[in-house]
């Protein structure tokens, strides 16, 4: 379950595993890395800010450097230095001017990697004002917060998912594509009953990973983070409903595979029938690559576990290292470059989509135009964004973690372990890897 640009969950969780890989051989320095928090300057006089971004020159140079030159024109003594850092070396270019003490000033980091570098990073609830600060969406905010201190500012983000329809498929079925379901059981119901009246398309694809256990209620983890907490009789009842809609058709065979680009069966090759945990990006790349599906594809707002909830994988944020002589001005940049406007024009851009809720009264977000499927998507996401939480675990270990449970899930997907088995071995990897220093 699920920037070069535009973005997709794909690319973001890509990088994010390339970085979390650098930063998993080095995690034993970081804590030892938190270093005397440098004397702040005064930033009066000339100040000169460090900005890093992560592969956005390319495609969106204009874009960052009007926003550099905007805010340079308004504070005549900061000068701001852009430096675009490929994807895969952010996490070693840190580390590495985190031990110098010679840090940039502001630095975009994905928040699945923000607990390696806890112990080096400012508290910018000190210098961003409590109604600047107010102007977040809560649920993207407030998970970037450690023992009190606001570790991040949050920036974009990939959107909540969406449900695509194949309005063909779907009515061959004898259902109604304007009635998706709205929860993952009943997709499973949806899915049994398509695949039986078209036995060539399978209903959606998907397994029941870390995600879905947290969106069906279940606690993953004891509330001190220290112990795996789903190995439970729920867990094992999800699980097998989600084997049993493998057995029914409702999801395809192909769903096991360990990286979800690679699907055998998909929307563009018109294997699978929907999705209802759609990434806003499958949509792009469906009119690109696939336009005689595009156009069969309705969308909706994607279903719901027990909670109500949808959950983003990681968001882009801002953070500012401690050893920054300037946290006040660095602070006052990311909340320039993280306000309404400046992210309502970046979202105009790609499809991304907005942390600062004021963004999201634009009628760029509040109304669907045309009615395209990009459109409806959009407005669709937008309305659902309150409902967003981060999926962050907070472990410092979430994507080994995360590996870990899924590489389990596929064993019971394809017949070679049991529910119980697959819950009970990943939960002794979790306890192992939580345990270690």
């Amino acid at each position: 379950m699920k920037l070069r640009f535009p973005l997709s969950h794909t690319k973001v969780a890509a990088r994010a595993v390339a970085v979390a890989a650098v930063l998993g051989l080095a995690s034993a320095c970081v804590a030892g890395t938190a270093g005397p928090t440098q004397t702040a300057e005064d930033d009066s006089g000339p100040v000169k800010l460090e900005f890093w971004t992560i592969n956005l020159k390319k495609g969106y140079n204009d874009y960052i450097q009007s926003l550099i030159d905007a805010y340079q024109k308004s504070h005549s003594n900061v000068t701001v230095t852009w430096v675009d850092v490929p994807g895969n070396d952010v996490g070693t270019k840190l580390l590495s001017a985190v031990a110098s003490q010679n840090t940039p000033d502001v630095v975009n980091l994905a928040s699945t990697d923000l607990d390696q570098f806890v112990p080096s990073l400012t508290d910018l609830g000190q210098y961003v004002p409590a109604d600047v600060q107010q102007k977040y969406l809560p649920s993207l905010l407030e998970p970037l917060r450690r023992d009190g201190k606001l570790i991040a500012i949050p920036w974009y983000n990939s959107g909540a998912p969406i449900s695509l329809i194949n309005t063909d498929l779907v009515r061959q079925a004898g259902l109604d594509p304007a009635n998706p379901p709205k929860t993952f059981d009943a997709a499973l119901d949806w899915g049994a009953r398509l695949h039986a009246a078209v036995p060539s398309t399978y209903g959606m694809n998907g397994i029941p990973d870390e995600n879905l256990v947290r969106l069906e209620g279940i606690q993953i983890l004891t509330p001190d983070r220290k112990h795996a907490a789903f190995n439970t009789p729920e867990a094992v009842a999800l699980l097998e409903r989600w084997r049993h809609g493998v057995e029914t058709g409702a999801i395809s065979p192909g769903s096991t595979v360990k990286d979800d680009r690679q699907y055998p069966q998909t929307l563009a090759n018109q294997q699978v029938a929907f999705g209802v945990n759609s990434i806003p990006g499958s949509l792009t790349s469906l009119q690109k690559n696939a336009p005689d599906v595009y156009a069969k594809i309705d969308v909706a707002q994607g279903a719901t576990g027990k909670t109500g909830k949808y959950l983003l994988p990681d968001q882009q944020t801002f953070v500012t290292p401690k050893a920054s002589k300037h946290p006040k001005a660095a602070a006052d940049f990311i909340a320039f470059v993280t306000d309404a406007a400046n992210q309502t024009a970046f979202c105009k851009l790609t499809p991304i989509y907005p942390s600062n809720a004021d963004s999201l009264k634009d009628p760029f977000f509040t109304q669907p135009g045309a009615g395209t499927p990009i459109e409806k998507a959009r407005s669709a996401i937008a309305a659902e964004l309150p409902k967003l939480e981060l999926g962050t675990m907070g472990t410092g270990k979430d994507r080994q973690l995360s590996d870990r449970f899924r590489e389990h899930i596929r064993a019971f997907m394809t017949g070679d372990k049991s529910a119980k088995q697959a819950l009970a071995d990943a939960e002794k990897e979790w306890n192992e890897l939580l345990a270690q220093k």
